[in-house]
């Protein structure tokens, strides 16, 4: 082939791979910049360079030292001798000796580069050994005696600096047996090797750095034992402390021997006493590290494990509550009494009227029946949040209506429609957690295209452009004509012109050849729709971005939207995560497993301009701390958070189901129970679409005993271990000033409480219930049992459970009917006022008089109202249904309780 083809293929080849990595490092330079990350960029930038870099050189030094050592050694010309350059016949790269220096220092720079990139993947290592802070006002490890922060800053990087130096010494000493090898330093002769004495002092000298650092490496070994897990807790036990311990101390010594022995064989030149040494070495670490914490286990530790353990096992329960934050829970007795009344129901109405009827799993399904009205829209999730209507805080469920581009037509799937015509979802449908409509329905209180509204929240800005969808870059103000297609409106479209502030201007060439080259895609460099004032957005993933914005933070899998001040924002939680904390039991979240973790950081995206913004919530936390001096600025308070978003900010679910399943057996601070496991818990089982599962965790607005306010808070229920009554339940507070609060209730042992599997089969044996849901099945509709509320009102429990509908024709389930239970009464009815009045209230006029011949006049008056309430609502339900019988029947209820009225007497 010409030559001159050969240079235009490589210039070409270079050209092209240069150009490409440039544009990505000036799109995410651009992208950083758009999202005030510069200082974030640069520091993950220059600290990942100068650690591959430093590191790098840092290889190439050690083996120029190398060769340094040889001179120093008297093995000038020992390396270049001519039984290597006898064989070394290159033309190409000259004469021998200049081909075996290009041959070496090529292969030194890329093993250095190897191993430079290697240490640069320990970037955070490095980060937060160099500004981690101290854990104040944390314990320090009961052993060592240390700051939390060595373990959780300093020892990771100290790790990873033995590992790294180890395999260096290690190469360098490989190489250089193979260059003795090579000159007829080391022979084989017998069956035997045979060292030269220049040989000798520089393999002797190699070996001693090896066993020296191999010795550092026995004490990093001795932090390691607190983070083992042996027997019934977590961390350095008895044995540990004094045989493990003891063991890598003599280990360690008598590598520093041996290492000082190999050295002072540079003089010496014989073998003989550092392998004496050496030798000794193994069969004393397996006499001190294994054999005698073996029999220290069996004759001293088992007869007498609890005793020997008992502090071990303190250090291990502390440890791990502080961790985990459930140190802080405050504990107290809830009495599970059966003595609610309807009164007690009145008094607590705002919080039945904000039970979650609705699981957001059917709800999610009937969500995209009614409301994605376009196949190109779609429901990602169902997200449940508290808002302030008429005074009161009400709880809802919403999902955004958010634009998947996969799903327009086939035909429909050009460069134009895709990248400049589509570009956002619209919207988001809203409605009461509570509510049912007479067909089984949710009751929507936002919904349709454009936003109808029957609860005046104000939506100014119903268009997603950012989200958790999975759609590539879209270019806006373009001169596409008609514009870019905004919603749908009967028979025609509606059409915007996007006026925000998101992406970057494509105002010049360089910044369009740019994108072209990073997305691959010339349309972007030759598309005349494209002007100096259109703007390409990307990546829009709302994960993606934050993930990419602060990979030093662990990011929360399940975001939600939030409807504030007419805007829709996309909060999403974030995580400070540690598995470096002493004596603290691990738990896998995410496949990563750790053992220290903290909700610390809210982050908003703004889901029109994508304006990212990250709350510190928890400002005592070390890491955050250790960010927050890293990239100053770039954090900010929760408290510059506006006072509406605030008040939509939840306590993490994924952070509470972490804490809930560590309180299964840490809420047992006494180590002798801890031991014997004898007060162990469960989360508490359910049945879910006929199969068994544990309950998760929920929100909802109640008013906790002794609070005097409503307050959105999440719960979980427990059980003891293998058994199925009710334990104790967990909340914590969502709203601010108290936001974070734990607070576990316990019930009383002495006597049974139901736990939701045991509620769970009383449905099923209870006849009528039963019966109906077979004729359902007979039907061929299937029947989803959903999920298991435990709701407390005042000093009782009350445990609900929707039923669902779902034809087999029809992918949009039906509520149906709720069961309702208290004490040793269960009932179904169509709706849950219904259920509960059942229960408590029979309707008849002379329960009334017994019911409310107590308490004061007002007291009287106001219960009485809510009864001629309940039943002109059911009046209503029964007009509504065609049931003229039990509208009379309502009639008559509600002319004797307004009758009963008038006659009482103040």
């Amino acid at each position: 082939m010409n030559k001159k083809v050969l240079w235009f293929l490589g210039i070409f080849i270079v050209l092209y791979f240069s150009l490409g990595s440039m544009s990505e490092f000036y799109i995410n330079y651009e992208w950083f910049d758009i999202n005030k990350g510069l200082n974030i960029f640069w520091v993950l930038f220059f600290s990942k360079f100068n650690v591959g870099a430093a590191f790098t050189i840092f290889f190439i030094l050690l083996f120029f030292l190398n060769f340094l050592l040889i001179r120093a050694l008297g093995g000038k010309g020992r390396i270049f001798t001519n039984n290597i350059l006898d064989r070394l016949q290159i033309p190409v790269l000259g004469s021998p000796r200049r081909a075996l220096f290009i041959l070496l220092a090529l292969g030194v720079v890329t093993v250095g580069i190897i191993m430079g990139s290697a240490g640069s993947a320990f970037w955070k290592e490095f980060l937060l050994f160099r500004h981690g802070v101290s854990f104040e006002g944390f314990p320090t490890d009961p052993i060592f005696h240390k700051n939390i922060s060595f373990y959780v800053f300093s020892l990771p990087f100290y790790k990873f600096l033995y590992g790294w130096f180890m395999s260096s010494l290690v190469l360098i000493s490989g190489f250089s047996l193979f260059f003795h090898f090579l000159n007829g330093g080391i022979l084989v002769q017998q069956g035997s090797f045979e060292f030269s004495l220049f040989a000798r002092a520089h393999i002797s000298t190699l070996l001693g750095s090896i066993v020296f650092l191999n010795g550092l490496g026995y004490r990093l070994s001795a932090y390691e034992l607190l983070f083992e897990q042996k027997g019934k807790f977590f961390g350095a036990g008895y044995t540990a402390v004094n045989a493990n311990l003891l063991a890598y101390n003599v280990a360690m010594i008598i590598s520093f021997i041996a290492a000082a022995l190999l050295l002072f064989n540079i003089f010496k030149r014989s073998f003989k006493l550092p392998l004496i040494v050496l030798a000794a070495l193994l069969p004393a670490y397996f006499i001190i590290g294994t054999i005698y914490p073996s029999l220290q286990q069996r004759f001293v530790v088992d007869p007498n494990e609890l005793e020997k353990e008992k502090p071990f096992i303190e250090h291990n329960i502390k440890f791990t509550r502080i961790a985990y934050g459930i140190d802080k829970i405050k504990e107290i007795e809830f009495p599970n009494k059966k003595n609610l009344t309807y009164r007690d129901i009145q008094k607590n109405r705002e919080l039945v009227e904000n039970i979650r009827l609705w699981d957001w799993r059917p709800l999610k399904q009937t969500y995209k029946q009614l409301q994605e009205l376009k196949p190109y829209y779609y429901f990602n999730d169902v997200d449940v949040d508290r808002y302030i209507v008429n005074g009161k805080k009400t709880a809802f469920n919403l999902s955004a209506r958010e634009l998947s581009i996969d799903n327009i037509s086939k035909a429909g799937q050009t460069w134009q429609n895709r990248q400049l015509m589509y570009t956002h979802g619209y919207g988001l449908v809203m409605s009461r957690v509570d509510r049912i409509t007479s067909e089984g329905q949710p009751e929507m209180v936002v919904y349709d295209i454009p936003p109808k509204n029957d609860i005046g929240i104000k939506i100014d800005r119903p268009e997603i452009y950012y989200g958790e969808h999975n759609n590539s870059y879209v270019i806006t103000k373009t001169n596409i004509k008609p514009g870019e297609f905004d919603y749908p409106s009967g028979d025609e479209n509606k059409y915007t012109t996007y006026q925000g502030n998101g992406g970057t201007v494509l105002d010049s060439f360089f910044k369009r050849i740019m994108f072209a080259l990073s997305f691959k895609d010339i349309n972007i460099l030759i598309s005349q729709a494209i002007t100096r004032e259109s703007r390409i957005l990307y990546r829009r993933n709302i994960l993606d971005m934050v993930q990419t914005l602060t990979p030093f933070l662990e990011i929360d899998s399940d975001p939600y939207i939030v409807l504030s001040e007419g805007k829709m924002y996309w909060m999403i939680d974030a995580y400070t995560v540690s598995d470096r904390f002493p004596y603290s039991m691990t738990v896998k979240v995410a496949r990563k497993e750790i053992n220290y973790i903290r909700n610390s950081v809210k982050i908003t995206v703004d889901a029109y301009n994508g304006t990212i913004n990250y709350y510190v919530v928890d400002e005592k936390d070390p890491i955050i701390k250790t960010y927050m001096g890293m990239f100053p600025g770039f954090f900010k308070k929760i408290s510059e958070m506006s006072p509406d978003l605030q008040s939509h900010v939840r306590y993490a679910a994924a952070m509470f189901e972490v804490q809930s399943s560590m309180l299964l057996r840490y809420h047992m601070t006494d180590p002798n129970m801890f031991y014997n496991n004898e007060d162990a818990w469960h989360i508490a089982r359910q049945v879910y679409e006929g199969n068994e599962e544990e309950v998760r965790s929920y929100y909802l607005v109640t008013r906790l005993p002794g609070e005097k306010v409503s307050e959105f808070i999440l719960t979980i229920p427990f059980t003891p271990y293998k058994k199925n009554n009710m334990i104790g339940f967990m909340t914590a507070k969502c709203d601010m000033p108290d936001y974070g609060q734990l607070q576990l209730y316990t019930l009383p042992k002495e006597k049974l409480s139901y736990g939701p599997l045991q509620i769970e089969a009383r449905i099923d044996q209870d006849a009528e219930i039963s019966k109906q849901l077979t004729l359902w099945g007979q039907k061929g509709s299937g029947v989803i049992r959903g999920n298991m509320l435990v709701i407390p009102i005042e000093e009782s429990l009350l445990f609900i459970e929707p039923l669902y509908l779902k034809a087999e024709t029809s992918e949009m389930p039906e509520l149906k009917r709720v069961i309702v239970s208290f004490d040793d009464k269960i009932v179904m009815e169509k709706d849950l006022n219904t259920a509960i009045e059942k229960i408590f209230y029979s309707g008849s006029l002379t329960y009334m008089i017994e019911e409310d011949s107590r308490g004061t006049y007002a007291e009287r008056i106001k219960d009485l109202a809510g009864k001629a309430y309940t039943h002109y609502t059911r009046a209503e339900q029964s007009m509504r249904d065609g049931n003229w019988k039990q509208y009379g029947e309502e009639l008559k209820n509600l002319k004797d309780v307004l009758t009963m009225m008038k006659n009482i007497r103040n």
